[in-house]
């Protein structure tokens, strides 16, 4: 297994090793996620954290025979024992004698098996039922593909259902990020982020190009046979989803503000009857829609948006530019992401301030007590928005926050126009307004958040909060 840098995920490893510590009987996991989330990355690291005795294989698209062969090399090379075996019934009966003592046998791409051998996967169902769940081995079966795995494990009919405990490996939160570019400024950490996500692989690929921001975009997304160009595509055909245009349409819409469904069906044409299942599938499936609600709002009113920024980005300044890019005329598309990059950037410094506010739940902020059961956005139908709005019922009190991701420093209207707003919102209770900015705040601003007690964050001020959570 390749040896790569390491970045967080002390959780899923803390996870792994405590079973592991703890094994008296069966343990099997699937550990599953989106291509390029750092699955096999995590696995290699807990391999080298346990003694030996643990066998590591990965599934290639071979056919049975070939498949057996890889396994019986495995075992020569990770365990030093000469085997040929006949048919998977002897691999699993091997297994069960090396499960006398503590066992890990890992098995990446699992639900390749579907495609190649599925009659392996009943043949380790029906081994686990009779032996192995008694014995002290910890099985742990690593997927890519989030449907065929749900397909093997969720469903009734699917052999392993209700045996094993799931894990989700899902891209990086900010403060995960941050800790793979500590040598950027907060704005370039946040901009970067924007672009490329929480998905290890594509950060290691923008971690390797030196320059700013538009030179990592021009190198991985723009140039002629740049590496990250085909990421989204290449996801669709990895899961087997059909009827691309559908789905790209879909996303397209949503990355470019189109967030509810009649705004989605009329940029995309879609029948109303049928969207709702590929939404279902882009959610579900692929990991990448959502549905939010309006905190303290109308449920009726929920948006879809894109979870994951690299393909936010994509579907905004790629795909409906591939026309340009395969022309080789990059630099009207660099010119217009240029243009457009600090409103794209917005939305997403939205959520890292969410994050921040979620993290520091029960300490204290400028000495307000962050205390809220709910956390989100407000909107109403006929345009009003509010971006963030925490709230605890039982103590009556509100949190109210505006956030400004602009290239001059925020005004005194900003602060006037929040608490305007914040009178539609239907809650009785004592309400605390918070304002944050790129750029910090004008004299005026600064003098009216005084008169009503509000809290004020600079970018200086998001980073050394982060960077106290790290300490």
């Amino acid at each position: 297994m390749e040896n790569r840098t390491f970045y967080d995920r002390k959780e899923e490893l803390d996870i792994l090793k405590n079973k592991f510590a703890g094994l008296q009987s069966g343990e099997m996991l699937v550990i599953y996620g989106r291509r390029r989330v750092g699955k096999t990355e995590l696995i290699r690291q807990f391999m080298n954290a346990i003694p030996e005795n643990k066998l590591y294989f990965y599934v290639d698209l071979v056919e049975k025979q070939g498949i057996l062969d890889s396994l019986s090399k495995a075992v020569q090379d990770q365990l030093g024992e000469t085997r040929k075996f006949a048919d998977f019934d002897d691999f699993l009966n091997f297994i069960s004698i090396k499960s006398d003592k503590n066992f890990v046998l890992v098995i990446d791409e699992f639900q390749r098996f579907l495609e190649v051998a599925p009659n392996f996967i009943t043949q380790l169902q029906n081994n686990w039922d009779q032996k192995l769940k008694n014995k002290k081995i910890m099985i742990i079966l690593v997927g890519s593909s989030i449907g065929m795995i749900q397909k093997i494990t969720n469903s009734k009919a699917g052999a392993l259902y209700g045996r094993a405990t799931k894990l989700k490996i899902s891209p990086f939160k900010y403060a995960d990020f941050r800790l793979m570019f500590k040598e950027l400024s907060e704005e370039e950490k946040i901009v970067t982020y924007a672009v490329f996500g929480g998905t290890p692989y594509y950060l290691e690929k923008a971690k390797k190009i030196e320059g700013d921001i538009n030179k990592k975009i021009n190198e991985l997304l723009l140039k002629k046979g740049a590496e990250l160009v085909e990421e989204p595509k290449n996801l669709l055909e990895y899961e087997n989803v059909r009827v691309h245009a559908k789905y790209n349409s879909i996303l397209q819409a949503t990355s470019s503000g189109k967030e509810n469904i009649k705004e989605i069906q009329d940029f995309t044409g879609i029948d109303s009857n049928i969207m709702s299942a590929y939404i279902k599938r882009l959610d579900e499936l692929l990991d990448l829609l959502g549905r939010k609600d309006p905190v303290l709002g109308k449920a009726r009113l929920g948006r879809y948006v894109l979870k994951d920024n690299f393909f936010g980005f994509w579907y905004r300044f790629i795909f409906p530019n591939q026309t340009a890019l395969n022309l080789g005329n990059f630099k009207i598309v660099s010119n217009s992401i240029k243009e457009n990059l600090n409103s794209y950037v917005g939305r997403v410094f939205e959520d890292v301030c969410k994050e921040i506010l979620i993290a520091r739940i029960s300490k204290s902020l400028d000495g307000y007590v962050l205390d809220f059961e709910n956390i989100g956005s407000w909107w109403n139908r006929s345009g009003e928005e509010i971006d963030i709005v925490a709230y605890n019922r039982k103590s009556r009190r509100i949190l109210v926050a505006e956030v400004k991701w602009t290239n001059k420093a925020t005004d005194v209207d900003v602060v006037n126009e929040l608490m305007r707003k914040s009178k539609l919102i239907n809650f009785s209770g004592d309400y605390k307004f918070l304002f944050f900015s790129k750029n910090g705040f004008t004299e005026r601003a600064i003098k009216r958040m005084s008169e009503i007690k509000a809290i004020s964050l600079a970018l200086k001020d998001v980073e050394m909060l982060f960077e106290s959570k790290e300490n």
